[in-house]
């Protein structure tokens, strides 16, 4: 992502404390929106290879103003030590006025699931990230997502590699999001993920 150049901002969003356009810009051009498990957006992939998260409800007009191909700019909080932004603001092209984000994406809850029993394999595109960093999944190059938790995710997820997995998610416009419950190097050897580790106190 470059830096987006400096541009008059809008009135931030009622309740809003700050300015959003103050935080640090970053420009880079839609490789594809992405679903989660509920089937709604809630996430973008910059082909420069970051990513940016936001609550669904902000998604229609982002997709609209900013297909595939299309350069956007956001403002936003980046994690430290992975290329996710948690967006607060965004705009299409230095004439336009941002657009805020009233409820940023730390606000939204994160855990909703889907219906369908899925399955799907593929090739690791880049990890999945939560809006801290850390790793939680996976986007396959067909704009698959395996959602996870990160001790799961731990040591499994690497650009490059074959996967496949199968759980509970949803579908929608060609696209599936779903949250892991069995996984593999392909369909045919597919298993349970381990069970979460429970911490004994002494």
């Amino acid at each position: 992502m470059l830096p987006a150049a400096a541009q008059p901002s809008a009135p931030p969003p009622r309740g809003s404390w700050f300015d959003p356009t103050q935080l640090p810009s970053f420009t880079g051009t839609v490789e594809r929106w992405l679903i989660n498990p509920a089937g709604a957006y809630d996430r973008m992939l910059f082909r420069e290879g970051a990513q940016v998260v936001f609550p669904p409800h902000v998604s229609e007009p982002m997709r609209e103003a900013a297909p595939a191909g299309q350069a956007i700019t956001i403002w936003g909080v980046r994690a430290r030590g992975a290329p996710v932004v948690t967006m607060l603001a965004w705009s299409t092209s230095p004439d336009r006025e941002p657009s805020f984000v009233d409820r940023p994406a730390w606000f939204t809850p994160t855990d909703a699931r889907g219906t369908e029993q899925l399955q799907v394999s593929g090739t690791v595109r880049v990890p999945l990230f939560s809006p801290q960093g850390d790793v939680i999944g996976a986007i396959l190059t067909d704009g698959s997502v395996l959602r996870m938790s990160a001790e799961a995710a731990d040591g499994r997820i690497t650009a490059g590699r074959k996967i496949a997995a199968s759980g509970i998610g949803s579908r929608r416009d060609d696209m599936v999001a779903l949250d892991v419950e069995r996984i593999g190097p392909d369909p045919d050897k597919l298993e349970p993920l381990p069970a979460p580790r429970i911490e004994r106190r002494p």
